[in-house]
């Protein structure tokens, strides 16, 4: 094959590039082109902060009080799954994902609808299977319903608060603990306890800010009365200071018991509250 010269590869050889160069007009349009087609692009593009994305998962419950999970199951959960199916928009259910699915417990039913991926117009699809249930409240068994369906999981706010406090330092621990062994000793010297009594005290501390709180003092003096019921501590005596509060007595309990008392003690506490 005949060598080509540089001069013939100038004049036979035609591409892209050639083309633009020799043509610049139509460059300069389709630049102007790109360009336009980028600014409309840039301000038609969605500008919200939190993307809007439909939720396709509702669910339906109804109560039907006294009734077994198997009159649950006959009477009221295959009902409002027939009346679910009945919508052309359900997801097809597969091994991995579900279409209906329900829960029957004695005196309840759910049932769980969720709605193919290329429906868009979920709340449309939503309010035609509310007004199913609605119909189907009617022919529930007596004392059944009424049917409550949930389908606005998406429209939900959540709020976070934070409460940060600095970490005390070893000046103002050793200066809150000067105070409170203070006034233990003062509490002690009123009493003046005997040389084979064995006195100990519960120190509750909490910020100083919260000194006068009324509820810290109800279940301090609640605390007074269980542990001297209780045998752990005779002739207690309850006291108060900045940011702390104690009971003081004698005892003849280990440490065991007594940290015992105190877990049991707060633990009913906080389940009654």
């Amino acid at each position: 094959m005949a060598h080509r010269s540089d001069q013939d590869r100038i004049e036979k050889t035609h591409n892209l590039p050639r083309f633009f160069v020799e043509h610049p007009q139509v460059s300069w349009v389709l630049l102007v082109g790109v360009l336009v087609w980028g600014w409309f692009g840039y301000h038609s593009m969605p500008q919200r902060k939190d993307p809007d994305i439909p939720v396709r998962v509702a669910v339906a419950a109804c109560a039907w009080p006294g009734a077994t999970a198997q009159q649950v199951e006959q009477f009221v959960t295959r009902p409002i799954e027939d009346a679910v199916a009945e919508n052309k928009t359900i997801h097809p259910g597969t091994a991995a994902d579900y279409g209906i699915r329900s829960v029957s417990i004695p005196g309840y039913a759910y049932v769980y609808v969720q709605l193919a991926e290329e429906i868009s117009d979920v709340k449309r699809q939503f309010s035609d299977i509310n007004l199913k249930l609605d119909a189907l409240s009617s022919q529930l068994p007596p004392g059944a319903g009424p049917i409550v369906f949930q389908s606005d999981f998406g429209d939900t706010a959540a709020l976070m608060l934070t409460i940060a406090s600095p970490k005390a330092d070893s000046v103002e621990i050793e200066i809150r603990a000067r105070g409170i062994q203070s006034a233990i000793y003062t509490s002690r010297a009123a009493k003046k306890y005997k040389k084979q009594d064995a006195p100990i005290t519960i120190v509750y501390s909490f910020p100083q800010s919260l000194s006068s709180n009324k509820t810290i003092l109800d279940v301090a003096q609640v605390f007074e009365q269980r542990v001297e019921q209780a045998g752990i501590i005779r002739a207690p005596q309850l006291i108060q200071g900045n940011g702390f509060i104690a009971v003081d007595g004698v005892s003849t309990g280990d440490d065991a018991l007594i940290h015992g008392f105190i877990q049991t003690f707060f633990q009913n506490q906080l389940q009654r509250s």
